[in-house]
């Protein structure tokens, strides 16, 4: 069997040597230092896909230099056609997968499980972010101090990255590293990596890494990081001033502690909209940055399946329906000690002036212990009501056991929960548990997961949509990859759920049935599905102002078909129409995206959505539109603006976004809102106005 296709063990995984200089290195794109040529390439690097394990089409070299206070990478990706390289974004975090580009993963504890990940494309656009437990997709969420340069060539492109060692975690003493690379050949739908190009591996599975070997003896200093802000802004025309500070401290070579003062969240990001058409509250992402780093280690074994149970969800914090919530201060610890991974919050947030909400302190910790390669049993902690309505505890544990080389080199996890809540509000306690157990490989993943959510399971500071129900989920997706016709893959999926309630009386059931998901080579797809589906209503439900769907039990099928253009071409389309039953009517849905991205530095789309639902007890549409307009002068200078109107809300709201990176760790923030509430009569009255500025600093020591 060849190396490509067994399980990559420690004994196979390829290595390579980082060579040590004191050489400055002018970080331009350009590798013409005598420090790179002292630097020994890696190795070539291999398809992962579309043919697992063979030459790549075009050769990719990478270097690695060890200097006396940064780590740097030089990569030349070389191109036989220079001209039909990929390269649209140039945006801070913007998605890559749309462009050429590579990937550079590190594992600096060795541990095969948690490490960073840094991506690069031709114009120097930077992405980044913290891996943990192997996860399998790469999260955007951590934003560190670092730097690259990116230079197009008549051979193809070559970037130069630079990682200081103050922006990492690592022992002194670990002279080997996990390391791997991944370069995407966008126009081919090509993906080459170092280690373990297999289609049953992701990049961010580190149990699948490289070695680095020379790592040993680094310095990071103290350890400290000091980011001072400031900011000022103007909300309904009353100017304010606020400042803070953030500080981050190195406690060990692998625990890192961080303290807010005053925290500011005026520079992030509007959520996008969404028309909810069901009984149970929609979903919003974390998008705040203190928030979101090192969140991973708050992670919970079972909850990848759905969001049904989410025992700790940040934005319960600082947040209550829609409000900001002041926060005085928070402390975090989150890292790594020995086997234990170590996550604990605590934030005193203030009273909300004109509301009856008191001040609270909102605590989260948790802790798990690695065992074997991949496996590791946990316990989590939360206490606090972000609603000041009594006190609520949560206490859980957790495990996952999993492997990469059941039957020589496939996935296999199994994976349980079991929370507990008290609620003072309420005056009770109950249970939350859960059992999963998948495949999750290339040609076959197979999978179930049953959970049970008590009627008084309360997190405070978690996220349940749903209580009182036992929940059944079972999924079937065979992926068959014929290398002819054009044809990437044709994937067949069938994902059943059951849902009763404590009694096991049927509360819903549905079967989703995609006999046709299909990838061509190009990138573009196509898919169609029919999902036939039950539910039972004890109470009315008010679905739209003055149509109320009475109790029963109710039963349809639906429909929908979806094709979508390769994100490679300068014009990218997506259309979904779904149709069909709903409830004792019918419901029709179409949707429609458009972006265009003339050149590197800008792009525009829109996107529409409409429901047309019609009841024996009413019909009403709902809409949601979005127009999106960026233009990124350089990697480090980008505008953003987005507009959206939904007609549940009936807001017409658009937010203004300018961001300058002065450098890697110093940024300034201009963000104007503006919103404005559509009247029964048309007219558009004003909403809400605000605008901010806000200037951030980092000391690093």
């Amino acid at each position: 069997m060849p190396p490509s296709a067994r399980a990559q063990g420690a004994e196979d995984a390829p290595v390579a040597s980082a060579v040590r200089s004191s050489d400055a290195i002018r970080l331009d794109g350009t590798l013409n230092e005598e420090a790179w040529s002292r630097a020994v390439p890696i190795g070539p690097l291999r398809q992962r896909e579309p043919l697992q394990g063979q030459a790549a089409t075009e050769d990719t070299e990478v270097r690695v230099i060890v200097g006396d206070r940064a780590l740097y990478f030089g990569v030349l990706c070389r191109d036989r056609t220079p001209g039909d390289v990929v390269s649209t974004q140039l945006g801070r975090d913007a998605s890559l997968e749309v462009d050429d580009h590579v990937t550079i993963v590190i594992d600096p504890f060795f541990d095969h499980r948690n490490g960073f990940f840094f991506q690069v494309n031709p114009a120097g656009a930077r992405g980044d972010g913290q891996i943990s437990n192997n996860s399998e997709q790469l999260s955007l969420q951590w934003d560190g101090i670092w730097n690259a340069a990116s230079r197009r060539t008549d051979e193809g492109w070559s970037v130069e990255i630079e990682i200081p060692f103050k922006t990492l975690r690592f022992r002194a003493d670990q002279a080997v590293w996990g390391f791997n690379v991944e370069r995407q050949i966008k126009r081919k739908n090509e993906v080459d990596r170092w280690a373990s190009p297999q289609l049953d591996a992701w990049i961010g599975s580190l149990e699948r890494a490289g070695r680095l070997e020379g790592m040993g003896g680094l310095r990071q200093g103290i350890g400290l990081d000091i980011r001072p802000y400031g900011s000022t802004g103007v909300e309904s025309r009353e100017g304010q001033f606020a400042g803070g500070v953030d500080a981050f401290k190195s406690l060990t070579s692998s625990l890192n502690a961080s303290v807010t003062v005053n925290t500011d969240f005026a520079e992030t990001e509007v959520d996008a909209r969404q028309v909810n058409l069901t009984r149970f509250p929609l979903f919003f992402p974390e998008k705040r940055a203190f928030f979101l780093e090192g969140a991973g280690v708050f992670d919970v074994a079972g909850m990848s399946a759905s969001r049904d149970v989410i025992p700790f969800f940040s934005r319960r914090i600082g947040l209550l329906s829609g409000t900001d919530v002041p926060v005085a201060v928070g402390a975090k610890i989150v890292g790594r000690q020995g086997p234990y991974n170590i996550g604990l919050l605590d934030v005193q947030t203030r009273d909300l002036q004109d509301t009856p909400l008191a001040a609270q302190n909102l605590l989260a910790a948790r802790i798990s212990r690695n065992f074997l390669r991949q496996s590791w049993v946990g316990a989590i902690l939360t206490h606090g009501n972000p609603e000041g309505t009594g006190d609520n505890t949560l206490t859980g544990f957790d495990m996952r056991l999993s492997t990469s080389s059941f039957r020589g080199n496939k996935n296999l996890a199994f994976e349980a929960y079991y929370l507990h809540t008290t609620d003072e509000d309420e005056a009770k306690s109950d249970d939350a548990v859960s059992v999963k157990i998948e495949y999750p490989n290339d040609s076959l993943t197979v999978g179930a997961n049953w959970r049970q959510i008590g009627d008084a399971f309360q997190p405070r500071l978690g996220f349940v949509p749903r209580r009182g129900v036992r929940r059944l989920n079972a999924w079937l997706n065979p992926r068959v990859r014929p290398k002819r016709w054009g044809v990437r893959y044709l994937l067949f999926q069938i994902r059943p759920e059951y849902i009763s309630d404590l009694q096991n009386e049927p509360e819903n059931w549905r079967v989703v049935l995609m006999p046709l998901n299909l990838r061509t080579d190009t990138g573009d797809g196509v898919d169609w599905s029919y999902t036939p589906e039950f539910e039972r209503l004890s109470a009315p439900f008010v679905i739209s102002p003055g149509v109320m769907i009475p109790p029963g039990s109710y039963r349809w099928g639906r429909y929908q078909a979806t094709a979508s253009t390769a994100t490679k071409r300068a014009w990218v389309a997506d259309l979904t129409a779904s149709w069909g039953g709903f409830y004792d009517g019918t419901r029709n849905q179409c949707g429609l995206g458009i972006t265009w991205k003339p050149s590197t530095h800008a792009s525009t789309g829109v996107r529409v959505e409409r429901n047309d639902v019609t009841l024996p007890y009413g019909r009403f549409s709902t809409d949601i539109l979005s127009a999106r307009g960026d233009y990124n002068f350089s990697p480090n200078v980008s505008w953003q603006n987005l507009v959206q109107y939904d007609s549940e809300s009936r807001v017409l709201g658009g937010q203004s976004r300018f961001r300058w990176i002065l450098k890697p760790g110093n940024d300034l923030f201009l963000v104007i809102d503006r919103g404005w509430l559509k009247e029964p009569d048309g007219t558009y009255a004003p909403s809400y106005d605000k605008a901010s500025a806000k200037l951030q600093y980092t000391i690093r020591l």
